[in-house]
């Protein structure tokens, strides 16, 4: 927990594609703490706690694992985050306002149709 928070209030987990990094949204800091995963044993160091939208309930990675985006319930905004391929640090990027209550993230892999 980051400090000064006592009880968590966790709303999602999540997995980059690569399953070197897992992240998870603490609604009562408005973070994301990020881990890295040893390959070997499977045990999690933490990164740290990045701050995010107010309460925020749902987030995605794309396929690729290059953005988390996250929803904050009471923010009605969703941030992109940029995941450090190498340390799985995030670093926001852009803050998009989406309506009242955003709850959840869902991204859509579509095929690239050729011109």
């Amino acid at each position: 927990m980051p400090p000064g928070v006592e009880r968590a209030w966790t709303a999602e987990l999540r997995l980059t594609p690569d399953g070197r990094h897992l992240y998870i949204s603490e609604r009562q800091s408005s973070t994301l703490a990020g881990f890295r995963i040893d390959a070997h044993s499977g045990a999690l160091a933490l990164l740290g706690h990045t701050p995010t939208e107010t309460c925020p309930r749902g987030f995605a990675i794309d396929p690729l694992g290059r953005y988390l985006l996250a929803a904050g319930q009471h923010s009605n905004s969703v941030t992109v985050h940029v995941i450090d391929p190498d340390t799985g640090a995030l670093t926001t990027h852009t803050r998009l306002p989406v309506g009242r209550d955003p709850n959840w993230v869902e991204i859509i892999d579509l095929p690239v149709v050729p011109c």
